[in-house]
């Protein structure tokens, strides 16, 4: 009996199992279908994605700014010999043989797309960048590089001129400024710069005079990218990166950054792997950033470095350095400069001072004790009107530097006279009754006395300096003859043009100069400069220059003597007298009169 149950038992179970197991099959025949059409939609949702068009919001997540270091380096049997920025040009390329330095490379700055691969939910911190390059770097193309160093000889020699030029303007700065005036550190800076630069490029020179050496050299491109990125916070930060992939033929490259990292904010945009493309709309995008995304560091072919607003846009402190070889280095707003800062064109010319909205507005002196302060005088500090006046010389000291235009002053306005011209004569037939009985007053002062000739274009420029020379007086000691030119456009037309008179005042200078046995000062004013004199450039090389400019700004060129105000006052002058400014201090005032006094 209980084997009958038992065997009943087990009968029954196993008519169970085979129930339960029928039904699992069948639940399975039904679930499967459900997971394989999940899947194929799951497929088509990852395959739909890259051609869903992206949000403006998207695109804007999606753009980050790149830059690239590009520099090349030329070695001499496998040994780095020197750096340069610009392989074409090198009159105007930056060159060191210091090979760790960095300031050769060229900065170049475009927009780039965060990426990820079509099947990939992740981006690992890749870019696509476009429109970084359009020429490729290859062996064929740094052997023709090679080729044609042999042409760069000639050109080594006036880039030479061009850096002596440039050491020659920062140097003469030095002279006429002390340490404590604005500029002169970043002058100091850059003259340090200029020096290593052209002994550089001397040393490549010797080299290049070798031959032989053409055979042994060779050329590689250095590019390097960096992602420059500002968090939520406000941080900035610089990523570096290495290539993936490049088309330097279409200009595409493929980035990412080395440690794989990535903004928590960003919206990566989908690529294909075969092509690795964007589509159209999205490579649109990166030509026409969204706002928040723009940069403005390229500017008219000048590239930046330093500091910018929350838009990349040079705004602070930046050095900016263009491909034709100017540099400025100084305080930028908006995009702009704006403040103080330095300018170094590729002839040479210096400008140090204030910037304002991109135009140099000139240099600002602090007036101060230090500086050395003269007079010049004529017939009106004796007349007013009908009444005479005579002047103490004994208690001249300035005591104002006129208000006809701003000026930055520390401490009190009490400055000693140190120089004073005097007018002697005014064409052929004027002369000044004043002049021999101020002179001597002056010298009996210990202040160092200067004759000046008012020039007219009545009379020829010999005759008027005959006449100059038969009523003056240059004794041992005394300053420069000077030549007071100051006629209108009006007149200079009249005249004959600008040609003519140029001539004319180069006649008088020639025989004053060969009469007294130093070269006089010629006296204009800042647009006689600017419009008229730029035509003589022996002029301007051979002679100083005493510029009268009534504004807050120094004149904008090398001179002796800077006139600043018309209407300053002086104790022991009864009214107004014009104020000037020797272009250095008294060390440079003191080498200024044994270079250049009467002996």
């Amino acid at each position: 009996m209980f084997l009958h149950n038992f065997a009943l038992s087990k009968m029954r179970k196993r008519k169970f199992s085979n129930r339960s197991y029928g039904r699992k099959r069948k639940n399975e025949r039904r679930f499967w279908p459900w997971v394989v059409a999940l899947l194929v939609l799951l497929a088509l949702v990852v395959l739909m994605l890259p051609l869903i068009p992206p949000s403006e919001k998207g695109l804007a997540h999606s753009t980050a700014l790149m830059e690239r270091v590009d520099y090349y380096e030329v070695s001499l049997d496998g040994r780095p010999m020197f750096r340069l920025n610009n392989i074409d040009n090198w009159i105007v390329s930056r060159m060191s043989t210091d090979m760790s330095d960095t300031t050769v490379a060229e900065l170049k700055h475009f927009f780039g797309m965060w990426a990820r691969r079509t099947f990939s939910p992740l981006c690992h911190g890749r870019l696509l960048v476009t429109g970084a390059d359009t020429s490729t770097w290859n062996a064929d193309k740094a052997r023709q590089a090679i080729a044609a160093l042999n042409d760069k000889r000639g050109i080594l020699q006036q880039r030479m001129q061009m850096m002596e030029k440039r050491i020659d303007e920062l140097q003469y700065f030095l002279r006429v400024h002390k340490v404590t005036d604005e500029g002169f550190n970043v002058v100091a800076y850059w003259l340090e710069r200029a020096v290593g630069e052209l002994q550089s490029v001397r040393q490549v020179a010797e080299v290049m005079e070798d031959s032989t050496s053409l055979d042994r050299m060779q050329v590689r491109l250095v590019q390097e990218y960096t992602l420059l990125y500002i968090d939520t916070a406000g941080t900035k930060h610089r990523v570096p990166c290495q290539i993936l992939k490049a088309d330097t033929i279409g200009g595409k490259y493929l980035v990412q950054t080395k440690d794989r990292w990535m903004p928590d904010s960003i919206c990566p945009q989908y690529y294909s792997e075969a092509a690795w493309l964007f589509s159209e709309e999205k490579t649109k995008h990166l030509h026409t950033p969204a706002d928040t995304a723009n940069a403005r560091i390229h500017i008219d072919e000048a590239f930046y470095r330093g500091e910018t607003d929350a838009n990349w846009v040079p705004n602070g402190h930046g050095i900016m350095r263009s491909t034709n070889g100017k540099v400025y280095d100084g305080m930028w707003k908006a995009g702009k400069r704006n403040g103080f800062g330095i300018s170094m064109d590729s002839d040479g010319r210096l400008r140090v001072g204030e910037w304002l909205e991109d135009v140099y507005q000139g240099e600002r002196l602090t007036y101060t004790v230090d500086h050395v302060y003269g007079i010049d005088i004529s017939r009106h500090q004796h007349e007013k009107g009908k009444k005479r006046y005579g002047i103490n010389w004994s208690q001249l000291r300035i005591s104002s530097l006129g208000t006809k235009s701003k000026k930055r002053i520390s401490g009190t306005v009490d400055y000693p006279v140190t120089f004073c011209f005097v007018k002697s004569t005014e064409g052929t037939t004027i002369r000044n009754q004043y002049y021999a009985a101020d002179c001597r007053a002056a010298r009996s002062q210990g202040i160092h006395v200067g004759s000046y000739h008012f020039f007219s274009l009545k009379s020829s420029a010999r005759d008027q300096a005959t006449s100059f020379l038969r009523y003056s007086s240059f004794p041992k000691g005394d300053l420069p003859p000077v030549l007071d030119v100051e006629p209108t456009n009006a007149q200079i037309k009249a005249y004959g043009g600008t040609e003519k008179l140029l001539q004319a005042i180069r006649t008088w200078l020639h025989v004053v100069e060969q009469a007294v046995g130093v070269r006089p000062i010629l006296y204009v004013n800042q647009y006689f400069v600017t419009h008229h004199l730029a035509e003589a450039h022996d002029i301007k090389r051979d002679y100083q220059v005493w510029i009268a400019r009534y504004g807050e700004y120094k004149p904008d060129v090398r001179l002796a003597v800077w006139q600043l105000s018309p209407d300053g006052r002086a104790k022991g002058i009864q009214g107004e007298v014009d104020i000037n400014v020797f272009n250095g201090y008294r060390d440079q005032f003191e080498d200024f009169l044994e270079e250049h006094s009467i002996q």
